[in-house]
């Protein structure tokens, strides 16, 4: 399923030199969890391709937009950009949003100490989780 793919793809990211016996080593175990991860005895080249894409392309996504697609845990590329087009016509450019939040920084540093208790008083949404985008991909 999704969590066990995105469970062995970071396996296969965050795999370090020290954890092997050499170059050698390295290189085997580097294998076996690409393997893990990408399944290439049961994905077509285009499927892992497309994983391959699909990562790369939301680690570079600007941070505000990112967060908004991960939550949504885009499935393919489509999905992704998708919503990340939905995400800049619901919300305008990265530019604008930057304004907004200095905006409400600026309201928030203008008022007093325990003027508001709650945040979200103000009209601040919470901050969404921070979720990997990789739980529902490519099943």
């Amino acid at each position: 399923g999704g969590a066990g793919t995105e469970l062995r793809r970071l396996r296969f990211r965050q795999f370090r030199y020290q954890e092997a016996s050499g170059p050698r080593d390295v290189c085997r175990r580097l294998r076996e969890l690409s393997q893990g991860w990408l399944r290439p005895e049961v994905r077509s080249k285009e499927q892992i391709m497309e994983l391959l894409v699909l990562e790369q392309f939301l680690s570079i996504l600007p941070e505000e937009i990112q967060s908004w697609v991960w939550v949504r845990h885009p499935e393919s590329c489509a999905q992704a950009v998708a919503l990340a087009e939905s995400f800049q016509l619901g919300h305008g450019d990265p530019g604008r949003i930057w304004e907004q939040q200095v905006t409400v920084r600026v309201k928030v540093e203008d008022m007093a100490p325990g003027d508001v208790e709650d945040p979200g008083a103000l009209g601040v949404p919470p901050s969404p989780p921070m979720e990997s985008p990789w739980e529902e991909a490519a099943q």
